[in-house]
């Protein structure tokens, strides 16, 4: 596709930065326009030239979520590394999820995308995805596929020069929440040229994720298990973290990017003494970082007895990167906790799920749609707890975009605090049963 020069990159990045000031100033945006000023400057340098014979595939991945969503990404990572065997594969990926992406063996590059905008407000993210653009255009990619979150993530699969672009449609409904710029999600799709309905194969995201290989290139899939890439050293930290320990051995994490997904901690506190007086061996590792966690530890110890304290949990909050972390979940009988990145990094290492979500059972069907049945544990035996009813002044009012979380209380536990002890309790006992019979499905509880 040929190499780019300075010139080239100047022509596009000038019109890009005249667009935006234009947006500044008159507070407007038209996508439509915005795209009929820089195509003409794509083409001009070059940028929508097809390869030719003996050229190398440049294929580009944008990754724009946390690592939950990376880890249920990882099979399509590595379906298109099987897909395209020579060509030369750049991950753009958010920092969350770097640390996991690090080691992974399908792709030549990694881009970390540090995302400092406001995720309210689309023109921030427009400013920032300049920044990223100057990165990003030194290459010139024939292909990228965009796992689309916002629409920043749509801008900047176009503001990266690709020559195809491939994401994911969003239907009318399908609207926006706080962390999508609040636009609606298919405002942006002006900039791809296929598309796939996001929800509209499979039961689950990681099928979403696979449809756009499977269903828009027609590449039969070979293996949909996810992967987590660890390392030697992190395989002998995290047992030098675990020594002499005993089984059964049960994770319990906190943490989610929202306080909305936290279920109190001091009620799996309690959950933690009723397995405790029925178990007498069984041992808890607390994993999870940042200083809502070790808060959360805290809280916890100030409410569980001091003897089952020292002699059951071991508290590894904060002493432990991701991968060591994924390492631990591996070891681990089974993961009690929140709806957070490592429940879907536990799913990945086979470790069975117990699962508390902030989905209201009563809540109306968007809603359960987009998360307990898209993002519930993949492929392990898993039972997911979720509060009975929404407390009122969460239900959706008609004509309303849906919270996708059913809750409407962003900033603190709420629905999802209605969860008594008891019902997590029960939810073990459910989850030992369906392990015992091997049964690698996801039971509901309320």
């Amino acid at each position: 596709m040929g190499e780019v020069k300075p010139s080239d990159m100047k022509l596009v990045l000038d019109a890009m930065k005249s667009c935006v000031e234009q947006i500044e100033q008159t507070k407007k945006i038209s996508l439509q326009d915005f795209v009929n000023v820089i195509e003409p400057k794509f083409v001009e340098a070059g940028y929508r030239m097809p390869p030719i014979a003996g050229d190398k595939i440049n294929v580009m991945i944008i990754h724009d979520a946390g690592t939950g969503d990376f880890v249920l990404q990882s099979a399509t990572i590595r379906e298109l590394r099987r897909i395209y065997p020579e060509a030369y594969i750049t991950l753009v990926i958010g920092r969350s999820a770097a640390q996991l992406a690090e080691f992974c063996p399908y792709v030549d590059e990694i881009i970390v995308n540090q995302q400092q905008y406001n995720p309210l407000d689309f023109l921030s993210g427009l400013k920032w995805d300049l920044v990223m653009a100057e990165k990003l255009l030194t290459r010139r990619y024939h292909v990228c596929y965009a796992f689309v979150h916002n629409p920043t993530t749509a801008a900047l699969m176009y503001l990266s020069g690709a020559q195809q672009r491939v994401s994911h449609l969003f239907k009318e409904g399908e609207e926006t929440f706080p962390c999508h710029c609040n636009l609606p999600l298919r405002y942006s799709m002006h900039f791809a040229q296929h598309l796939l309905p996001m929800y509209n194969y499979g039961d689950h995201i990681v099928d979403g994720c696979l449809s756009l290989l499977e269903q828009g290139l027609h590449a039969p899939i070979g293996n949909r298990e996810l992967e987590i890439w660890c390392t030697g050293l992190d395989f002998s930290t995290a047992k030098s973290l675990l020594p002499n320990v005993r089984h059964p051995l049960y994770a319990v994490v906190f943490g989610g990017n929202r306080m909305i997904k936290h279920y109190p901690p001091e009620k799996y506190a309690k959950v933690i003494e009723m397995i405790i007086a029925e178990e007498p061996d069984a041992t808890f590792v607390i994993l999870g970082g940042g200083q809502n966690d070790s808060i959360s530890a805290q809280i916890l110890k100030q409410n569980i007895s001091e003897e089952n304290f020292s002699q059951h949990i071991i508290d590894l909050t904060n002493k432990t990167t991701y991968r060591q972390t994924a390492v631990i979940l591996g070891f681990c009988d089974m993961y009690i906790g929140n709806d957070t990145g490592a429940l879907h990094v536990a799913a990945a290492v086979k470790c069975p799920c117990l699962a508390v979500f902030p989905f209201p059972a009563d809540f109306p069907e968007p809603a359960m749609t987009d998360g307990l049945r898209l993002f519930r544990p993949y492929k392990v035996p898993a039972v997911v707890v979720q509060p009975a009813h929404a407390f009122e002044g969460c239900a959706r009012p008609k004509n309303e975009p849906y919270s996708p979380f059913g809750c409407r209380v962003m900033d603190q536990p709420h629905c999802i605090a209605q969860i008594e002890p008891e019902t997590i309790f029960k939810g073990f006992h459910v989850l030992k049963e369906n392990i015992s019979k091997n049964l690698v499905d996801t039971t509901y509880l309320f």
